[in-house]
């Protein structure tokens, strides 16, 4: 399940005499790491995770090499990578600039149609919950609420728990050492990319 939320459209958009109007936008549940994708599909396929791990690190090489070289590259379904150059200064004839003043200045992405097409899943729209209902709420309440989320997604992030619950950042961080302290969930991962999966003692 994919959540979208309401958002106004931004002030400075908005001519004067119009209404206010609204527009969908995604929330996002947390991050997919390289590495929990490259365990998934180890998992799926049979295939080693070196293997994949490696294969994409070589496709990474020679993407790379390619753009440096002037090429746009279409990798299979994902879509096309191209370079981005820029000057080191604006200029008003063309002849006023050295190719020394030029270099790459990262990497464009365009999705191939099939798969900018090929989302598929439900949308619902994110119920938001006020942080004073939710100190209201027991512990086996919000236990129940984390292990019913990782058993349909496979693991949570705090930032989803958070939106989850209402429960407020230092809260929620609280509240899942506490979780992973009593054994119920698992931490994996450092920083930005710490995520919590279902214990082995809940599996069983």
């Amino acid at each position: 399940m994919a959540y979208y939320n309401l958002k106004k459209k931004p002030a400075l958009t908005t001519k004067e005499g119009e209404t206010e109007t609204m527009y969908a936008d995604v929330v996002y549940n947390g991050t997919i790491t390289a590495e929990r994708l490259i365990h998934m599909v180890a998992k799926r396929t049979g295939f080693k995770e070196g293997v994949i791990d490696g294969i994409l690190t070589e496709l990474k090489d020679d993407v790379l090499q390619y753009l440096g070289e002037g090429y746009r590259v279409e990798l299979g379904e994902f879509g096309f990578f191209s370079a981005k150059v820029k000057a080191s200064r604006l200029v008003a004839d063309k002849n006023d600039i050295r190719s020394s003043s030029v270099a790459f200045n990262g990497v464009n992405f365009r999705a191939s149609k099939s798969f900018r097409e090929g989302i598929r899943g439900d949308l619902e729209r994110k119920k938001c919950i006020d942080f004073r209902a939710s100190r209201e709420w027991d512990k086996e309440t919000l236990k129940k609420i984390v292990l019913q989320y990782i058993r349909q997604h496979g693991f949570i992030t705090r930032s989803t728990y958070t939106q989850l619950t209402g429960r407020l950042k230092n809260t929620a961080l609280a509240d899942l050492k506490s979780f992973v302290s009593e054994g119920v969930i698992k931490r994996e991962g450092w920083g930005n990319q710490t995520h919590f999966i279902m214990s082995k003692k809940e599996e069983e």
